[in-house]
């Protein structure tokens, strides 16, 4: 190794053993990231204000490492020009490399993995190690100085206002149903069941998916910005990293490195992965923020969280990709994923967690063939026995982890029996993730009706004001002083019928939003359904704003059909609207449903479904995407 490098490398040695660590960590993944990004410009650049810096800059022969590497300072970062030989570069990783592998060798787990179950059946033993092994990988999550890092990510304080905001929003409404309703109080919402926690997890989720996080299914082309394909994966010597993925160009051919990074440090810098990445990052963040919170493995291949909520006493499901919270039966009846094990993993304890995200016991029973049910459950019980008796647990904190226990074990027996308890209910399909590779895992929705969802627009008065935000994915009515009655979560949750395969698209780098229809479907279509029940009132006015955008010759049509008798489709008429940013109808007197249809079709090239978006919107902006209002009159 050179001599200057190597005399950085022995100032490094006389920093105490958790600065000289950090800073090490730091180093390995600027190299790992300008070895696999050679040519991206924002590989080669560290911001000062950046976290890695906070690393390196306590520690003693740190910076003095990145400039003998060649880089050099200016106003705000830290640059490695491009003519900058990578030689150096290249020994300083692999040193580190060595160096952090050597140092998670020392941990000895040999204790918990004696614990497994005797068998003779080398795949049952395979599943039971990956779950000890697991189990001790969520400890992690625990590591305070990471929890640190990883607090000083979140705007809390945003997210705070974000959650007061919503929580005025529910009392208004609360008071305004109270008033409306009938002197019976039963099954009425009380301001008691709002909890602040949950709903600052709701912001929280929110900000990650959208501002925080990026999904990737391949990374670009480092060498000209194209396209790049799975090409081959390969083992990673880096203990942080579980492989490395081959992409190669489509256009170049040029060969990128993607590693996926089990561990969530890098990953607080690199802000990017698939589903397992997400999850890691955002299981620590609920944990940096002191939720009890675990880390949710489903071996047909997909992760989430689930946080501990003291207010329902249950643990709730929370997907950070999907920004979607307690809807544990979204994989099964959304995704149409045949579930077998699904095991939830804490500081405390691991737990079959599967019958909250099942309703199809005898089925899934019988794809459960990979282990004996009584070695999964010796061994869960052996692991929590051994974690909570251990030197360093608490007796309070073992005594309330049993009883939190009990509570879910109570649950989990009640939920294989409620078969039909939400028929009604309605999940899509996986929403991450290239059309193509999503079909590929089969997590598409196979339904095309949306939720056949009509909104009574005469329940409410003589006046109904509805507002859609593509942002916050959220239907909201409103009364005449602008206060919400009624807030409903997902676009298709709204709509009565969807065709052509519509899906909501985020464009985390343009950070945009907005409604497409799929890459294989030449048109697709989205409709709202607005009916009157109450005999004694009729629609008068319809007032229609509505925010779209096309390029490349796409277009979008807009149709009104006005139903006169609710009965009799015969007794209708449809209405063009050629202006959707300002459209008002008055000749509909008498009518008693409507029905607004949105089609997006046209486009040239291999992206013309991308260049219809009906609702395009800044992530940033505050204005609703489509406000419809409604005006009744007496007969």
């Amino acid at each position: 190794m050179d001599k200057d490098l190597q005399r950085c490398l022995d100032l490094l040695k006389e920093n105490t053993e958790n600065v000289r660590h950090d800073a090490e960590g730091a180093l390995l993944t600027v190299c790992q990231n300008i070895l696999c990004h050679p040519n991206d410009k924002q590989f080669r650049e560290v911001c000062l204000d950046d976290p890695i810096v906070e690393k390196l800059l306590p520690a003693i022969g740190a910076m003095e490492c990145l400039f003998d590497l060649g880089f050099v300072e200016t106003a705000d970062s830290l640059i490695l020009p491009p003519e900058a030989s990578l030689f150096k570069l290249q020994a300083l990783e692999s040193h580190l490399s060595e160096s952090c592998i050597a140092r998670h060798n020392i941990v000895d787990n040999t204790e918990a993995y004696n614990l497994i179950p005797k068998t003779t059946n080398l795949k049952e033993r395979a599943f039971l190690t990956q779950i000890v092994h697991q189990f001790q990988s969520v400890l992690r999550f625990e590591n305070t100085i990471l929890q640190k890092k990883a607090r000083r990510l979140i705007p809390i304080t945003e997210l705070q206002i974000a959650t007061m905001t919503r929580i005025r929003e529910l009392q208004e409404r609360i008071k305004l149903s109270n008033e409306n309703s009938e002197k019976s109080t039963e099954g009425l919402f009380k301001e008691s069941d709002i909890d602040a926690n949950e709903l600052f997890l709701m912001e929280l989720m929110h900000w990650f998916k959208y501002k925080f996080f990026t999904w990737v299914d391949s990374p670009r082309c480092s060498a000209c910005m194209g396209n790049c394909e799975h090409y081959k994966t390969v083992p990673s010597e880096d203990p942080r990293c579980s492989r490395i993925e081959i992409h190669k160009c489509t256009n170049c051919e040029a060969l990128v490195k993607f590693p996926r990074y089990s561990d969530p440090e890098p990953l607080l810098t690199l802000k990017r992965g698939r589903c397992g990445e997400w999850a890691n990052v955002f299981t620590l963040l609920c944990r940096s923020l002191g939720y009890d919170s675990r880390y949710v493995h489903d071996t047909t291949d997909h992760v989430w969280t689930e946080v501990w909520s003291m207010h329902e006493q249950r643990w709730i499901h929370l997907d950070p990709c999907e920004d979607v919270i307690d809807r544990p039966l979204m994989y099964e009846k959304g995704w149409n994923k045949k579930l077998t094990y699904i095991i939830a993993y804490s500081k405390d304890e691991v737990q079959d967690v599967t019958w909250r995200y099942s309703r199809d016991q005898t089925n899934l029973m019988k794809r459960r063939t990979v282990c004996s049910e009584n070695n999964l459950l010796q061994l869960i019980e052996s692991l929590n026995k051994h974690r909570q008796c251990s030197a360093n647990y608490s007796p309070s904190r073992k005594q309330y982890v049993i009883k939190r226990r009990l509570l879910e074990l109570v649950e989990l027996i009640r939920m294989p029996n409620e078969q039909n308890s939400d028929n009604n209910e309605s999940y899509q399909g996986r929403t991450t993730g290239s059309y193509k590779w999503r079909l590929a895992r089969g997590e598409v929705s196979q339904s095309s009706s949306g939720a056949n969802y009509s909104w009574d627009v005469s329940k409410y008065g003589e006046t109904f004001h509805l507002r859609y935000s593509i942002v916050k994915d959220v239907y909201k009515v409103m009364d005449d002083d602008d206060r919400m009655l009624e807030e409903i979560l997902g676009w298709q949750n709204g709509v009565i019928e969807i065709q052509g395969s519509m899906f909501r698209k985020v464009e985390n780098d343009w950070k945009m939003a907005y409604l497409a229809r799929f890459s294989e479907a030449t048109s697709g279509r989205v409709k709202w359904s607005f009916v009157v029940t109450n005999p004694n009132l009729c629609i008068s006015t319809f007032h229609l704003q509505a925010v779209i955008k096309t390029f490349n010759e796409a277009s979008i049509s807009w149709q009104l059909e006005v139903f006169f008798d609710s009965t009799n489709s015969t007794k209708s008429l449809v209405i063009p609207i050629n202006d959707c940013a300002n459209y008002y109808a008055n000749q509909l007197e008498g009518s008693v449903k409507l029905i607004l249809t949105a089609t997006v079709f046209g486009g040239q090239g291999s992206n013309a479904w991308q260049y219809a978006q009906l609702f395009r919107q800044s992530l940033e902006c505050k204005d609703q995407s489509l406000v419809i209002n409604i005006q009744l009159k007496k007969r």
